[in-house]
């Protein structure tokens, strides 16, 4: 800052030289300088009174002359011619008249493309005028645009300090908070802008984000709640909404949410899944069912679908059927864990309806007989990588209901006798 203030003359100079240049003009008009005794006290006073009137006078022009020139280079985009006499106001401006120099001299160097100059002037200006909002706040956005986050963030909240009002302050501030991963101040950022702009959409989303980030689902609900009020047919919220909702196992409103969705977007797979999978979770299986029958119509191909169709179809005890969608997804891809798991649940459950009907708590020897069938299917399930360990946990559990040597001695059937088997080996 000393180095910058060498490029131009001190303000002290110029008025000492416009004082000596005037009291030489009078000294022409008047003659010598009258002495004390010449001079009553009150004729003195008086012309004390005029020399400083038009020394006044004649500053204020010289002033006015500068800021005038300067106002109208700038103002006519000439923007170099506007530096010089920019720089002689801010010299000679000690009355604060002009307190837009700064800014619009920092601005001049922002258009002639030297971004350094410009924060000198800045840097300058605030230690004028302290309280200025609109100096911290450019000057703040110098420094964040060279990569010095720390202290565009201390400018930025001096500015919001001095002038809380203003939307893209805090906006810009949130941004920093992200960069230096401080989330708790980001979010009271921008808490602050949905505070002061309601319908900003986009701190709403990013609102939502970052309370999806700490954790906090609730929150970040109400957020996507917001947006969706300003714009009901943001399918990109409707979807993360209806995820929320669906995570928090509040089917109910995840599918509100998906089916909004749908009626913007009628055949996203993606969507329609979702929406299936929360019907099924809250029980409602034929809805499900019929839901992933329009997925497999888009993408018959769709091994996943299968079995989940092959799911509903248990829980309502069609076993038969059950077993036959999930053997369609074992003609897509024969090493498919998740049929295989599938079609030994779907044996699970016909085993509890099976004794449960003959009035029996335990499992009988018939009973175990199904139960090798499922185990045997999960053992096919463990070669799939991706559902061993589910296939191994579902396992052990049924081993303590397989047929032991001692059973097997008793009983030389090698299938089940109860006719509530008989579609099984069909």
């Amino acid at each position: 800052m000393r180095a910058f203030n060498n490029l131009f003359p001190l303000k002290n100079f110029f008025i000492v030289s416009a004082i000596a240049a005037f009291l030489g003009c009078l000294i022409l008009i008047f003659g010598c300088a009258p002495t004390t005794q010449q001079v009553s006290p009150e004729v003195d006073t008086a012309r004390q009174k005029a020399i400083q009137d038009s020394l006044q006078k004649a500053y204020l022009f010289e002033l006015d002359k500068n800021w005038s020139t300067a106002y109208e280079y700038y103002k006519n985009k000439t923007y170099r011619s506007s530096i010089r006499p920019f720089w002689k106001v801010i010299e000679l401006d000690t009355i604060n008249r002009f307190k837009d120099k700064y800014s619009l001299l920092s601005n001049a160097y922002v258009k002639l493309n030297n971004p350094d100059s410009a924060q000198i002037v800045l840097e300058l200006g605030i230690e004028e005028y302290p309280d200025n909002a609109h100096l911290h706040r450019t000057l703040a956005y110098f420094l964040d645009g060279r990569g010095l986050t720390e202290e565009a963030i201390q400018e930025y909240e001096k500015a919001t300090e001095l002038d809380s009002s203003q939307v893209n302050d805090w906006k810009a501030l949130g941004n920093l908070y992200i960069k230096i991963n401080d989330y708790d101040k980001a979010i009271m950022a921008f808490e602050t802008v949905v505070k002061l702009d309601p319908t900003d959409q986009d701190t709403h989303q990013a609102l939502s984000q970052l309370y999806q980030s700490s954790g906090d689902q609730e929150a970040a609900i109400q957020r996507m709640e917001e947006v969706k009020k300003l714009v009901p047919d943001d399918t990109q919220n409707l979807f993360k909404l209806g995820q929320a909702y669906f995570n928090l196992s509040d089917y109910d409103n995840a599918i509100i949410n998906f089916e909004e969705f749908l009626k913007y977007k009628h055949k996203d797979t993606n969507v329609m899944q979702y929406l299936g999978a929360a019907n099924q979770n809250k029980g409602s299986f034929n809805r499900a069912i019929s839901i992933y029958k329009e997925v497999l119509e888009l993408n018959p191909e769709n091994k996943k679908i299968y079995t989940d169709i092959a799911t509903c179809y248990r829980e309502i005890g069609q076993y038969q059927t059950a077993r036959n969608y999930a053997r369609r997804a074992l003609q897509i891809d024969a090493s498919y864990g998740m049929a295989y798991i599938v079609i030994g649940e779907i044996y699970e459950s016909q085993v509890e309806k099976c004794y449960t009907a003959r009035g029996q708590k335990l499992p009988e020897f018939d009973d175990k007989l199904v139960y090798q069938l499922a185990y045997e299917q999960y053992q096919k399930a463990a070669k799939d990588l991706q559902f061993k360990d589910m296939a191994e946990r579902k396992m052990n559990y049924l081993k303590d209901f397989l047929p032991t040597k001692e059973d097997k001695f008793f009983h030389k059937e090698t299938k089940p006798k109860d006719p509530c088997y008989n579609w099984i080996y069909k």
